[in-house]
């Protein structure tokens, strides 16, 4: 055999030994690249996309505006708001205080916060369970555009009526979080911001991820956008120090894949792995405002990803749904969607529906009018038929009944993945 034909023997073997995984990797890529972009191009999403498969980044690209207005696009290393996803991250520093002897699940709140109401009665595990009663939110949407320190926010929430016997149910709560997180502030002597660094940004290896502080310039920040029937509109503007250890964290979409692949591994502590790994996967979500964030990473990491959007809308819940599904090795559910027509409102009773409704699961939300839309906190409202509305952050279809009286008097809000019912109060 002469050199030629053996170096080309040897390719050709080298090739189709590699090739099927090497193949697979690209296909995938691909696959979650036609995704993000069908959205992206259609201008319902702007943000970053990270994926990984066995422990590698596979794909890795950023879509749409950081900020509008000057057109500058996202990059892989923008900056945006993680949302909830805050709240693992104060609870890996919650465990690993908890194992330096600083404070005990069993403590009371009153210990570290001595006035602070029916202190007595509510204890740290319960803030960390969602179990103290303190409201998710605690003040009007004006006063979240105002820069507070953690125990200023604390006085804000001491003044909140509680929502339920402390223990006796449970009630997604933001507020609660912030008041653990002064609490472990107070614990550990150290404010929040290093205690991220020490316990989950440094183990962790993050290097973009930062806590919002509004009077700091923050380099590489995306800001947040919502979407109308006239496209993107800006965002109300937030100071998210209210959200200090609930959803105050700022970082890039691959530092939030390092966060996950940093649990898996164990290097934020095997004890807190074992609460958040659930059948050999981690995974976390967020949304406030108009930023979203989605994690899900495999413990064997055999597949990972996140995704990070500076604007809120149902395309989030499409592309992350989609990719999961891709990096399982098979399609997405839904490949597009085509928002329906909205009227002229046909409705001439609005302020019929506005109210309080009481969801099937226990929660509660509101419905207001404000300058002749129905809105529920950010979300619009948007006209479809009468009674029906459809909605852009969740691209989600919100129908209004009626009892015999023609009173509505209850609630389905449909979207991809979900249904809530709730009860006119």
């Amino acid at each position: 055999m002469n050199r030629t034909v053996t170096v080309l023997v040897v390719t050709l073997i080298t090739f189709f030994s590699l090739s099927p995984p090497v193949l697979g990797q690209h296909t995938k890529a691909e696959k979650i690249d036609r995704l993000a972009s069908l959205f992206a191009d259609e201008g319902h999403f702007a943000g970053v996309v990270i994926a990984s498969e066995n422990g590698k980044v596979i794909y890795e690209k950023a879509f749409g505006y950081a900020n509008a207005d000057f057109k500058i696009p996202n990059r892989p290393d923008t900056r945006i708001g993680i949302a909830s996803i805050t709240k693992p991250m104060t609870a890996v520093i919650l465990v690993r205080l908890i194992e330096a002897g600083k404070l005990a699940p069993s403590d009371k709140l009153s210990k570290f916060i001595p006035d602070f109401p029916r202190g007595d009665a509510i204890t740290v595990e319960m803030l960390a369970r969602h179990r103290s009663g303190i409201p998710h939110r605690v003040m009007p949407a004006e006063m979240e555009a105002v820069s507070y320190t953690s125990a200023e926010m604390v006085e804000k929430i001491k003044e909140a009526k509680l929502d339920f016997e402390p223990g006796a149910q449970r009630g997604y709560s933001s507020g609660g979080f912030t008041v653990l997180t002064r609490v472990l502030e107070i614990a550990s002597g150290k404010p929040y911001a290093d205690l991220l660094d020490e316990y989950v940004f440094g183990p962790a290896e993050m290097k973009d991820s930062v806590d919002f502080r509004g009077e700091k310039i923050m380099e590489r920040r995306a800001q947040d956008y919502l979407l109308s029937a006239d496209g993107m509109i800006n965002a109300p503007l937030k100071d998210y120090s209210f959200l200090i250890g609930a959803g105050s964290v700022f970082g890039s979409a691959r530092d939030v894949h390092k966060f996950g692949e940093a649990m898996v591994d164990g290097r934020l502590g095997d004890t807190i792995k074992g609460q958040m790994v659930t059948d050999g996967v981690f995974d976390s979500s967020g949304r406030t405002n108009g930023h979203r964030a989605y994690l899900e990473i495999k413990e064997d990491k055999s597949y990972g990803y996140a995704v990070l959007a500076n604007i809120s809308s149902g395309a989030f819940d499409l592309i992350t749904e989609g990719i999961r599904e891709i990096l399982k090795g098979g399609e997405p559910a839904v490949k597009d969607f085509r928002v329906p027509r909205i009227i002229p409102n046909p409705n001439k009773d609005l302020p019929d529906f506005a109210g309080r409704y009481a969801r099937d699961d226990g929660g509660a939300f509101n419905i207001v009018l404000n300058d002749g839309y129905l809105y529920s906190g950010t979300i619009q409202l948007l006209p479809t038929k009468p009674d029906c509305f459809f909605e852009y952050s969740f691209f989600a279809e919100v129908c209004f009944f009626r009892n015999a009286e023609g009173k509505v008097d209850s609630i389905n809000w449909k979207g991809f993945g979900f249904e809530l019912k709730g009860v006119k109060q």
